[in-house]
């Protein structure tokens, strides 16, 4: 790279940058960085580095620069907190690389820096709860407890006295920590605070029920207010251990792939800054962001017309030409088959010698889901009611077959209008017939027997003529002083529903797979055709060492799919670079390294069955500590990144660059030998040797 494109990488401002002598002054420093700090660069010059770090993460800059002016290392990579000129603190990722002169002593340092500060968003509308019909909750069939604001038991309702024989009444005023499963247990405590700060939660949980047995439960939590105050929660958990095993297995192959089916989250374009705008560049993320089989076709559009409002790209336009710049600009969008979408939209005007706006760069994210669970967690908000009559499960109370008490649910799932359309009704008259006969033997064992009718499916019918299938308990239960039946039931007809479309989708999703992983590794080869065909080759290179070495058929599966993906990352390093004929400079071997980084941030999003980021981000790690990102050594590194690691070199090493030709499969083998346990695995380069000295594998570039 020379002086003149790293000026222009230095100047774009979409990350910080910023050159430091050895005694941590600033000799020069990007506007992105400037406008991070609060700064002026006329005052960010005058400051040095410990000027701006926070005292508490000052001592870990100090140790990277000593190794690096004892020529220990030449860069480091750590995460920080700086001070904004305000006093606000910034969290920040770093990333530095010295230059040295030809005694080995530094020169200076070029620092890149990346605000990861997390924005969070409280989310408000408290619900105000009370008790109500203490009969009911104290003998409702399913857990209600409730915790102090020190997570210490103030009551808990005989079902769940019942169902984990962790509490008793000796428990009242203790901690909820021994009854929850240990692996469950911080994320419950983070719910439990959150609830405290007035927020309603759902989630599932499992608990512990005995010596060796383990209910889950799907709770809602609320907070509990005293004069104005939140002091304790209140949680509601429904039994749903047998639900969850049935649906697992019908479940488990579609939540394998449903993640492989999204969107890559992150479009790059250069565009014109007027109305109507004409797009100048897309990358192939963008353009199947908005429904375009290529970039090509995209780049015929208008930009105006991706916009779901033009006054949202008036307003943006706007923006630009006052500030310059514009960062986390949400905006609906919309696809070319008419649908939208959320994006959040980040640029920078590029400007001529004489301050005109010759072109905008830009990022667009796609932030539909974070919308829609924020829109979930409002809809959530109204969904649930305060204790029993807003609780989310149907329960009824009667009394010789007279219905005396119904909840808010169980009148919508009957289709009643209000309570007296159920009240002082017989049960059987909701009852279809095919069940009255069940129902009747269920009664007499509940009330005359006294015991708990266990969960069974039924039929009921609704006022308007409708069946509908639910899931039904009961337990005997003293109501205002006279023997009575409490019923507690659930609509599974959207599960049985979901149950038959899982069955009729997963088929269909299996194919799709495949194309999906093509389509998303294709992305990298797309920008870079010299590496074309590399990450398949090295997938099937790394599947066969893996089967090799006796992995499970999910790690390999996974190893299969990160392999395809392990690239991605680069298609956030300039093509110039990617397909450059010579040797890359150091910086542009610096921005070459963040490339395993940058495939994890494109890929966190997507929730494999497999540790596909994981595996992405560690594969330039080397078994001495020497590789990157973060300079991980020996079992630190996860297995499959280890054989990624290797196969990745070979591979390489076979095929034909830019900047050189093929060394040829011979140096590669000596490569891997020569550095069997000092770069790489030692059972890895075992099991790749193995296989080329027995010619039972051949690269397809050799």
């Amino acid at each position: 790279m020379n002086e003149k494109q790293f000026d222009r990488y230095f100047e774009l401002g979409l990350i910080g940058m910023a050159i430091i002598t050895p005694e941590m002054c600033f000799i020069d420093a990007n506007n992105y960085l400037c406008d991070m700090l609060g700064y002026s660069k006329e005052e960010l010059l005058k400051k040095k580095w410990p000027d701006l770090t926070h005292p508490d993460d000052l001592d870990i800059h100090l140790k990277a620069l000593t190794r690096i002016l004892s020529g220990e290392i030449d860069g480091y990579r750590l995460e920080n907190r700086l001070i904004h000129k305000n006093g606000d603190i910034i969290h920040v990722s770093i990333a530095s690389k010295c230059s040295r002169k030809p005694d080995g002593s530094v020169i200076n340092l070029l620092s890149l820096v990346q605000d990861i500060t997390e924005r969070k968003k409280a989310e408000e509308s408290i619900r105000e709860s009370e008790h109500k019909y203490r009969t009911v909750v104290e003998n409702a069939r399913e857990m209600i407890w409730q915790l102090d604001r020190e997570g210490n038991f103030v009551f808990f309702n005989k079902y769940a006295e019942e169902l984990s024989s962790n509490i008793s009444d000796e428990w009242k005023g203790k901690g909820f920590s021994p009854v929850v499963h240990p692996d469950d247990l911080d994320r419950v405590k983070d719910i439990f605070v959150d609830t405290l700060s007035g927020n309603i939660n759902e989630y599932e949980v499992r608990i512990l029920v005995g010596e060796n047995e383990i209910a889950e439960l799907k709770v809602q939590t609320l907070p509990i207010y005293a004069d104005g105050e939140v002091n304790g929660t209140l949680s509601f958990g429904r039994d749903i251990t047998e639900e969850k095993k049935s649906e697992r297995a019908l479940k488990a192959s579609e939540e394998r792939y449903r993640s492989l089916l999204a969107n890559i989250p992150v479009g790059v374009f250069r565009s014109t800054i007027e109305q109507d705008g004409s797009f100048l560049s897309v990358n192939p993320v963008l353009a199947r962001m908005f429904g375009f089989e290529s970039p090509e076709k995209m780049i015929n559009a208008k930009v105006v017309d991706c916009y779901q409002n033009i006054e949202d790209r008036r307003r943006f336009i706007s923006s630009i030409r006052r500030k310059g710049s514009i960062s986390g600009y949400e905006v609906h969008f919309k696809r070319i088959d008419g649908s939208n979408f959320w994006g959040s939209l980040s640029s920078k005007a590029i400007l001529d010698e004489e301050g005109r706006i010759l072109y905008l760069d830009g990022i667009l994210e796609d932030i539909t889901e974070r919308k829609s669970i924020q829109e979930a967690l409002r809809e959530s908000q109204e969904r649930y009611r305060r204790l029993l009559d807003h609780n989310p499960a149907a329960i009824v109370v009667h009394v010789d077959g007279v219905i005396v008490y119904a909840n808010r649910a169980s009148l919508d799932l009957v289709a009643a209008s209000c309570p007296e359309d159920a009240l002082g009704k017989r049960i059987f008259d909701f009852v279809h017939p095919d069940y009255r006969d069940i129902v009747l033997d269920r009664i007499k064992l509940c009330q005359k027997d006294g015991k708990f009718a266990e969960p069974i499916e039924e039929k009921f019918l609704r006022l308007d003529g409708k069946s509908v299938d639910v899931e039904v308990t009961a337990i005997p239960i003293t109501y205002q002083g006279q023997p009575a039946s409490q019923v507690v039931f659930w609509d599974v007809t959207d599960r049985k529903q979901a149950e038959d479309r899982i069955k009729s989708n997963l088929e269909e999703l299996h194919r799709t797979l495949e194309g999906t992983v093509d389509a998303l590794s294709s992305a990298v080869e797309t920008r870079d055709p010299y590496t074309a065909g590399h990450q398949k080759e090295v997938a099937r290179f790394a599947c066969v060492v893996a089967k090799e070495m006796n992995l499970s058929e999910e790690m390999i599966e996974g190893l299969r799919v990160a392999s395809l993906l392990h690239d991605i990352g680069k298609i956030k390093i300039p093509a110039e670079i990617l397909s450059k004929p010579a040797v890359l400079t150091d910086i542009e071997y610096e921005l070459i390294k963040t490339h395993p980084q940058a495939g994890l941030e494109i890929l966190k999003t997507i929730s494999f069955p497999w540790p596909v980021g994981k595996i992405v981000l560690q594969h330039q790690e080397r078994i001495d500590g020497s590789g990157y990102p973060n300079g991980l050594k020996g079992e630190e590194i996860c297995l499959e990144a280890r054989i990624l690691g290797v196969v990745d070199v070979v591979e390489a090493m076979c095929s034909h660059r830019p900047y050189r030709s093929s060394r040829g499969k011979k140096k590669a083998l000596e490569e891997i030998t020569k550095n069997r346990g000092v770069l790489y695995d030692k059972n890895v380069v075992d099991a790749c040797l193995k296989l080329f000295r027995e010619e039972r594998y051949c690269l397809s570039t050799t």
